[in-house]
Formats: C-alpha cells, sequence, structure tokens
C-alpha cells in the first residue's frame, strides 16, 4: 500500500438516480490530516465544476482547505487540496472520520446520508422547487461579468454600449421572456436590467421582504407622482445621487461574484418560508469569514446612505419640503417616540449626521421597510464586528458575539437578506431616474410616463 503527499488525490464517483431525476455526483478521497493526521473520509457533493473545499478535521478542528476543478483527463471534475496527504484507497488498521460537505446544500454532522439525500428527505416534495431556485441563482453568478458591465453602461449613461452587451449576452430569454428590444426606449433601458434582478430576489428572498418593502415606498410617489416627479428630478441631478447608486451596485455585484459562499444557505432560508423545522445537525460549507464580515458591514453603509432618499419621499408624501422631517414649533410632527428629545432632528441634514439607532428610528413610518431592516441587520453583530468582537467556531458550525453563539448560517441567512435590500435600493435609484426624467423643469410640470 503506497501513500504519497500529491496535489490530484485518487476520486470515486458514485451516483445516485433520485426520484427527482437529478443525479448526484458524491467525489470521495481518504486524505490525512494536515494538522494532526487523522484519517479523513471526505466525501464533496458536485454542483459545479469549479467549487471551493473548506471542511473542518473532526479531531483536531483545523481547516482543510482544497478545490474541486476539471480534470483535463476525465469527463468529471477532480480534487484539488495542495499540501494534503492521500491514499489511493481506504487503508486498514485506520479509523477513518467521514466528512461530508456539498456545494449548494447543507451537510448533516451526523453523516447519515449524503447532503443531497438530506435535503430532499427534509424539503419533500418541495424540492424541486427550490432546486429550480438554486439553478437560477447559479445563472446569475455565472452571468455576473456582463451583468456587472451592463449595469455599468446604464449608470454612465452609455446607451450604445448597454444595448450592444444586452444584445450578445441576454437575447435568448434569460432569465425573462423577451430578448433585449432591436430598438429600446428609455423606459426599455431603465427597466429592463431591473427586470432581470427582480427575479434574483424572488429566488433569494422566500419570505417575500422585498416586495413589501417596494410597494410601500413606491405607494408614496403612485399617491403624488407629480411632487415626486419635481423631487426625483432634484435628487437625480446631485452628483451624490450617482455616487451613492454606484456604492450600491457595486456591493452588490461583489456579493453576486461570491454567491459560492451563501447558496447553500438558501435551503435555511426556503425551509423557513416554508414552515419547515431547520434540522438541528445541518451544517453549511465553511465560509471566508473575514470578506463576509467585511460585506456586511459595508452593506450596512451603504444602506444607510440610501435612507436619506427615503426620508425625503416620507416628507414629500406628508406635504413637507422635502428637506423637512420636523418643524420643532409644531408639537405633532415627526419624532419618533423611541428617541430622546436632544436625538430628534429636524431636516435631512441633520438626519444625515446623525447616529445609526437614530436613521433606523426615522424608518417607523415605514412598517415593511423597518421589518425588513430589522430582519437583515443586527445591532450588536454591527457592533462585534467594528470592535473585532465577532468569532467564528469552525467545528462547531457557530458564531459568536456579545456572548451569544448562534450557527453560522444564521449571519448568512442576513447577507443574503441584505442582498435582497441591495436590489431594493437599485430599483429605487431607478425608479428616481425614470420620474426625475420625466420633469420639466421649464413648464414646472410633470410629463406622464407614457
Amino acid at each position: 500500500m503506497s501513500q504519497r503527499t500529491m496535489r490530484e488525490v485518487a476520486v470515486f464517483f458514485d451516483r445516485k438516480s433520485l426520484e427527482l431525476g437529478e443525479i448526484e455526483i458524491i467525489l470521495r478521497a481518504y486524505i490525512e490530516c494536515p494538522a494532526c493526521e487523522a484519517p479523513i473520509l471526505l466525501r464533496v457533493g458536485v454542483s459545479r465544476d469549479r467549487q471551493p473545499v473548506v471542511v473542518a478535521c473532526p479531531d483536531c478542528h483545523s481547516a482543510i482547505r482544497g478545490s474541486i476543478v476539471p480534470s483535463e483527463e476525465r469527463l468529471l471534475p477532480r480534487f484539488d487540496l495542495p499540501g494534503v496527504r492521500s491514499f489511493d484507497h481506504q487503508a486498514p488498521g485506520k479509523e477513518w472520520r467521514t466528512v461530508n460537505t456539498y456545494g449548494d446544500l447543507p451537510s448533516s454532522s451526523k453523516n447519515e446520508y449524503s447532503s443531497f439525500l438530506s435535503a430532499s428527505r427534509v424539503f419533500g416534495e418541495r424540492f424541486p422547487v427550490y432546486l429550480r431556485c438554486v439553478s437560477l441563482v447559479r445563472s446569475f453568478a455565472e452571468k455576473v461579468d456582463p451583468l456587472e458591465h451592463a449595469y455599468g453602461f446604464y449608470l454612465q449613461e452609455r446607451w450604445d454600449l448597454l444595448d450592444s452587451i444586452m444584445v450578445r449576452n441576454f437575447e435568448e430569454d434569460w432569465p425573462i421572456e423577451g430578448s433585449w428590444p432591436s430598438d429600446p426606449s428609455d423606459l426599455d433601458r431603465h427597466t429592463y436590467l431591473h427586470r432581470i434582478l427582480s427575479l434574483l430576489a424572488v429566488a433569494i428572498d422566500p419570505l417575500g421582504y422585498q416586495p413589501r418593502a417596494k410597494r410601500e415606498l413606491w405607494s408614496r410617489a403612485f399617491e403624488k407622482q407629480k411632487e415626486f416627479s419635481e423631487l426625483s428630478f432634484r435628487i437625480i441631478s446631485d452628483p451624490a445621487f450617482s455616487a451613492v447608486n454606484r456604492r450600491v451596485s457595486d456591493q452588490f455585484f461583489r456579493l453576486l461574484r461570491d454567491a459560492s459562499e451563501w447558496i447553500p444557505t438558501l435551503a435555511i432560508s426556503h425551509l423557513r418560508a416554508n414552515g419547515g423545522r431547520i434540522p438541528e445537525d445541518w451544517r453549511v460549507p465553511l465560509g471566508r469569514i473575514d470578506s463576509l464580515r467585511d460585506a456586511y458591514r459595508q452593506n450596512f453603509e451603504v444602506s444607510c446612505q440610501m435612507l436619506p432618499l427615503v426620508i425625503r419621499i416620507q416628507n414629500m408624501s406628508e406635504g413637507r419640503d422635502d428637506a423637512v422631517i420636523r418643524n420643532p414649533a409644531i408639537p405633532d410632527g415627526w419624532a419618533p417616540r423611541s428617541l430622546r428629545p436632544q436625538d430628534l432632528v429636524n431636516n435631512v441634514h441633520q438626519f444625515m449626521k446623525s447616529n445609526a439607532a437614530t436613521k433606523e428610528a426615522y424608518l417607523s413610518r415605514y412598517s415593511h421597510l423597518r421589518y425588513f431592516w430589522n430582519a437583515a441587520f443586527s445591532r450588536d453583530v454591527r457592533n462585534s464586528i467594528a470592535h473585532a468582537e465577532f468569532d467564528y467556531m469552525m467545528h462547531d458550525g457557530l458564531v459568536e458575539y456579545k456572548g451569544t453563539n448562534v450557527p453560522y448560517y444564521v449571519f448568512i441567512e442576513a447577507l443574503i437578506k441584505q442582498i435582497s435590500l441591495l436590489i431594493l435600493w437599485l430599483d429605487l435609484c431607478k425608479f428616481c431616474k425614470i420620474y426625475g426624467s420625466r420633469w420639466d423643469p421649464v413648464g414646472s410640470k410633470f410629463l406622464g410616463l407614457q
């Protein structure tokens, strides 16, 4: 029996044809932990040709990292585990510990079933619906480059380049019916990309936080279209608006590019939406906690930069100057009860300089948006990340902050909600651009949307 250190380990394939008509491919490798030399049977469910692999040794809890990569000699992909000692087959005389992981699904710490079989048992008849959502999200991740390029041209209003890239990349009914128009109107250019992103929002937001918050925001504009058109014209004429729109889009595409980090947790979100119980032994594949912590903090910051726009829309809808939140001389002005008198603000300029708690309090007149915001952001998590007090215990699948332990997937669930919130902000910017472009500043009138 030979033993060697190698980059390409022996691979064994198991195929299980399931009732759902899906094929599960499992790559197996007999390896030693590079830290404690514990013998491990590593089983990885393959969901794509290139797939990161990060697992914790069941004995010493050290991280074992590698990837699944395409094979030049085989039709199926192979392991690439640098610096990991492997065996051609199960060596006798060793007590092998099995570690399961899957690219797009949680795995069971009990290792009784593969991740695919475990998820299919938990979801039951709704499993095919969930798999279609995952397939859609994966297709977005694969299209991230042309999507990002197209959105960049949209922000720059380089319509010829936008038209060209849309025809080249989105002319086969992906992912919505109807290809890019041969002679697109201004409205087509504003709406088509955002219609595509709305489908992604549906796939990642099964509880419907985003559409409820969107209806709530849009209703303010629909009630006073003329006033909203004038407000939007002033908003989009300010260079600061374009800068914030760009920051939101940059953050969104950064997270879409890292979709492999959060796709497995979609199973948790969809199971909650279906009223299902989350199995206690479920674990999601380990991610790059450093970059995800940074993303959480950045998502919050760019979202806070969008809130002045939300406040101005509310001011407009209540008949005030859009910059005026509260006239101190009027006792019944906009003053959230949760704030102390010294924390109240009178105008948007003061609001922008206020702390995060004050900004959040002024979402009190947007019940659905406030509910969405609270589901996406935790003040304790945010402060723990800022003060380097947010700890990730890999083997146990837990994160610890402020004396609280929660499953790692709870943290990733919040990130997924933040992605949906970023899509809402992009849609709101688009909404302002459409209405702002229909305001006639000379005649001071709304030209309508037709």
